[in-house]
C-alpha cells in the first residue's frame, strides 16, 4: 500500500502567558502573489503572501520564512517582514527588469513549502543577456557625442556597471572581442548601478592632485603604499610602471583601507586571483 507521506515541522507559538507546540502543515501552508502579471520595468510589483498554517489549520506565529526565485538574482525580493504575525503571515515585494516567468518559492524554519506562486514578467529586457556580459550602443557614426562610446558590465543584479575609461577596462579584460551591441531600447531598461573599478592586484593607482600611491583590494577599497620599499616589494623595481592616474571625478568610487607599511603586507597575484568577475568585485555574489 502507497502512502503519501507528509514532513512535518514543529513551531513554538509565543503568545502571551502560554507556549503552545505548533506542526507546520507544507501541503496547506500557502504562497500567493497578489498580482500574476507584471511589468518588468523595475518599478511595477507584487506583494507575495506566505501563510503558514498548522496541522489543525491553525496560524503559526513567529516562524522566519525566506522567499527565492525560481529566476535566482534576476528578480529582486524586497522583505516587508519575514517573520509570520499573528495570523501566521509574512510579507515580500518582487520586482523584475527582465521578461520571462518567475516561480517563488518559500521555506519556514528552513523547511520547504509546497505551495509556490507564479507570476509572468513582459515589456522588460529581451535582448539575450546574461551575467558578465559587455555592452554598448552601436556607433552613430559622430564623433561628437558620447554614449555609444561607453562599455558596460552587465551584472548579477541585473544593472550595468560602466568602466569609466579603457585603463580600468583593461585590468579586467585583454581587448574588446567579447563587447556586444544592444539596440538603444533594450539599454535603456537597464538601470546603471556605478562605475566599473580597478580590478585588485593588477595596477597601482595615485589620484591627479594626491601624491599618494595606493594599492587596489576589493570591492575598491584602497590602501596607501606608504613607502617605495613597499611598492618594489610588492610590484618590484620597475613599480612605477604598474601606476595609473585617476581623475578625481571618480573618487567617490572608492574607499579606503588600511595602508601598506612593508612589501609582504600585500601580495598583487593572491588579490589579482581572489577576484575573478566585476559581480564578485561588488558583493554581488
Amino acid at each position: 500500500m502507497k502512502r503519501l507521506l507528509t514532513v512535518l515541522a514543529t513551531f513554538s507559538l509565543i503568545l502571551p502567558g502560554a507556549v503552545y507546540a505548533a506542526t507546520l502543515d507544507q501541503n496547506t501552508s500557502k504562497v500567493a502573489a497578489e498580482k500574476t502579471a507584471l511589468n518588468a520595468d523595475g518599478i511595477d510589483n507584487a506583494r507575495v503572501v506566505v501563510a503558514l498554517k498548522d496541522t489543525n489549520l491553525g496560524s503559526i506565529v513567529g516562524a522566519t520564512v525566506t522567499l527565492t526565485s525560481s529566476r535566482g538574482s534576476i528578480d529582486e525580493i524586497r522583505i516587508e517582514h519575514s517573520t509570520t504575525d499573528m495570523f501566521g503571515k509574512a510579507y515580500f515585494r518582487v520586482f523584475s527588469l527582465k521578461d520571462g516567468t518567475s516561480v517563488f518559492s518559500a521555506t519556514a524554519n528552513g523547511i520547504p513549502l509546497t505551495s509556490t506562486a507564479t507570476i509572468a514578467w513582459s515589456g522588460g529586457l529581451s535582448f539575450p543577456l546574461v551575467t558578465g556580459d559587455l555592452i554598448k550602443l552601436a556607433d552613430d557614426g559622430d564623433l561628437s557625442t558620447q554614449p555609444d562610446t561607453a562599455v558596460y558590465y552587465y551584472a548579477k543584479n541585473g544593472k550595468r556597471y560602466v568602466f569609466p575609461n579603457d585603463k580600468c577596462f583593461f585590468t579586467w579584460y585583454p581587448d574588446f572581442s567579447k563587447v556586444q551591441i544592444i539596440p538603444g531600447d533594450q539599454m535603456s531598461l537597464i538601470p546603471i548601478g556605478g562605475n566599473v573599478t580597478y580590478h585588485p592586484g593588477v595596477k597601482m593607482v595615485k589620484f591627479q592632485t594626491d601624491v599618494k600611491t595606493y594599492a587596489v583590494s576589493r570591492g575598491g577599497t584602497l590602501r596607501w603604499v606608504k613607502t617605495e620599499e613597499a611598492a618594489r616589494g610588492m610590484y618590484g623595481l620597475e613599480w612605477n610602471t604598474k601606476v595609473d592616474d585617476i581623475n578625481e571625478a571618480f573618487y567617490v568610487n572608492y574607499t579606503f583601507g588600511w595602508p601598506i607599511e612593508y612589501g609582504f603586507d600585500y601580495a598583487p597575484d593572491v588579490v589579482r586571483n581572489s577576484v575573478n568577475s566585476i559581480d564578485y568585485d561588488k558583493g554581488l555574489e
